[in-house]
């Protein structure tokens, strides 16, 4: 007799062998970090003598939204939701959504990808330009090495799933 779970369609998660079943873990793993990575420092302003600053994510859509609503939104909706949404759903399509359905997703989830790096790219901008002023000093924090290295770990895990939905899919 068959039970009714040899019946259902199995995810990729549980289809995983080798390599492939640490997609999931590190998923959960990204998970989990991205969102603690936006409390942490990114870098260390000191302009002058008397003005210090740390700039965490949190604190810059902070001081964004008191100043300039359209880039507090570019920053929140690009640097914090897209990937936490795209993350969210790949692991979701990753563990629960029979492998025919998952495929579709993850193949898309993979072309949305480039929006994550958009914050990265904002936090280069920053920096640069605060270094260019030339009034102060702009020190690297282990925030933005901890934010890159998540963001880079979500886009590779996209990468990943990709591959082996596609290798899955003849």
């Amino acid at each position: 007799m068959l039970s009714i779970s040899a019946a259902k369609p199995e995810s990729f998660a549980r289809r995983a062998q080798g390599l492939d079943r640490l997609v999931l873990p590190l998923l959960i793993l990204a998970l989990i970090a991205l969102p603690f990575t936006w409390f942490l420092p990114l870098f260390r302003t000191e302009l002058l003598i008397f003005l210090d600053n740390e700039v965490t994510v949190i604190g810059a859509a902070r001081t964004l939204y008191k100043a300039d609503l359209l880039l507090f939104a570019v920053i929140v909706v690009f640097g914090m939701a897209v990937p936490a949404a795209k993350l969210a759903t790949l692991l979701y399509a990753w563990a629960m959504l029979p492998r025919e359905k998952a495929r579709g997703w993850i193949g898309g989830l993979n072309k949305i990808s480039k929006f994550s790096m958009l914050d990265i790219f904002l936090i280069a901008v920053t920096i640069v330009g605060l270094k260019g002023v030339g009034l102060g000093k702009v020190e690297i924090a282990h925030g933005l090495y901890a934010f890159a290295g998540v963001v880079l770990m979500i886009l590779g895990l996209s990468f990943w799933a990709d591959r082996v939905s596609c290798r899955n899919c003849r």
